[in-house]
């Protein structure tokens, strides 16, 4: 069971923040979910905003999440530091913790991205 560190539940093994709403930010990630859609082609993805297209559903979630989200970010499950987007997020860990922390970061990007439009 988790306990709850005054931001949200940290699962005791991997000392991270619980996938219910990933990084705590799930009102963010519906946020952004809420602007990407299906092409009207049906074989790519649209942002509602400006209608930047890709045949890629992360891309789109990227660039909306980058652009047109106002938010206050995710914190870095290692040392809290503060990202604009879970791209930028992914940077991060890549440079200042390297890969052991990778694959709990991909854990919680993967909780993300799934089960969205």
């Amino acid at each position: 069971e988790g306990y709850d560190d005054g931001s949200g539940m940290i699962d005791p093994n991997t000392g991270m923040p619980i996938a219910a709403g990933a990084d705590g930010n799930k009102d963010l990630i519906d946020e952004t979910w809420s602007k990407v859609s299906i092409g009207e082609d049906g074989t790519g993805f649209v942002c509602t905003v400006c209608s930047y297209t890709s045949k890629s559903k992360r891309a789109v979630f990227e660039h909306v999440e980058s652009k047109h989200v106002p938010g206050l970010g995710h914190h870095c499950p290692v040392c809290d530091h503060l990202c604009r987007s879970l791209n930028a997020l992914r940077s991060h860990v890549v440079r200042k913790h390297g890969s052991s922390s990778v694959s709990k970061l991909s854990a919680i990007i993967s909780h993300c991205m799934r089960n969205q439009t």
